[in-house]
């Protein structure tokens, strides 16, 4: 990138963790050029049923494990979160949700209520009732799942905090205190999901498989876009009592699919996940500073 006077800059942020592949890899450009020629707008969801959206959501589910087989997509990954929350609330008829210090989720209200951090939230208080915030990678925590809990939230790796992993042995108790009550446990890896950690998903790391998956940033190749991501069964909960329980104009707009689906592609295809330990170590060697 270059400023204003010249100046010339590696991103390193790549629009926090959104341009996985680059900026403007000519595949990415490719598909969206073929489906801005076939159209753009139409409904999203209802009557029109769309090839950009199935044969992306067909693309995702084919390389998770068999439960995470239904994908709503959605305009960011904070709606991604709003929308995996009221499919909890819906599926288990309870309200109380555990979330986590230090944790970040989004900036809409469902979201913050949610956020671990008071500088972000306290503002825009009162948030939701009902929400117990937790200790990440503490014994504290799964002590508090009951059989009154919706969900556990959590950050596969947390990112606001700096890049703070939990024991593999605290993930696995997690799940298993999830599974005891029947309480939903929601994985978010907008940020750090595609391949970002070595391996596609972060939570593959952990031998654990997430209730509903959270997806967004990368997903879109560069475009907006967002998911989450269930078992077809789960995801029945949204469609009566109302119908349509969560309604998105713009999830999944077929240009920001098209995008996606290419992005996703080309990380599969040039193997961008086998280089992530290498780059690692020539980012650590390479990145050195005084104060470190």
């Amino acid at each position: 990138m270059w400023d204003a006077d010249g100046n010339k800059y590696i991103d390193l942020i790549g629009g926090i963790s959104v341009c996985n592949v680059g900026h403007r890899h000519p595949k990415v450009l490719q598909a969206m050029q073929q489906q801005m020629d076939q159209y753009l707008h139409i409904m999203v969801y209802g009557e029109m049923i769309q090839s950009a959206q199935v044969q992306y959501a067909k693309l995702i589910t084919d390389y998770l494990p068999p439960s995470l087989n239904c994908v709503y997509f959605t305009n960011s990954g904070a709606e991604a979160t709003e929308g995996a929350m009221k499919l909890a609330k819906k599926v288990t008829g309870r309200s109380q949700i555990i979330c986590f210090q230090h944790s970040y989720h989004g900036s809409t209200q469902g979201a913050l209520s949610v956020m671990g951090d008071e500088y972000w939230k306290n503002a825009f208080r009162p948030l939701l009732p009902d929400i117990y915030q937790a200790k990440f990678n503490e014994e504290d925590a799964i002590d508090r799942i009951t059989t009154e809990t919706a969900c556990v939230i959590a950050e596969t790796i947390q990112a606001e905090k700096g890049v703070n992993a939990p024991l593999k042995s605290w993930m696995y108790r997690l799940r298993k205190k999830c599974n005891d009550t029947g309480t939903l446990l929601i994985l978010d890896e907008i940020q750090c999901g595609f391949g970002r950690n070595g391996t596609l998903w972060a939570f593959e790391q952990f031998d654990i498989v997430p209730d509903v998956l959270l997806l967004g940033k990368a997903l879109g190749g560069g475009m907006p876009l967002g998911a989450f991501v269930a078992d077809q069964s789960m995801m029945n909960a949204l469609t009566d009592h109302p119908v349509l329980g969560h309604i998105t104009t713009f999830g999944g707009h077929p240009v920001c699919c098209a995008a996606g689906k290419a992005a996703f592609d080309v990380l599969i295809e040039e193997n961008l996940i086998g280089q992530v330990y290498q780059k690692e170590q020539w980012l650590r060697a390479g990145l050195q500073h005084q104060l470190l």
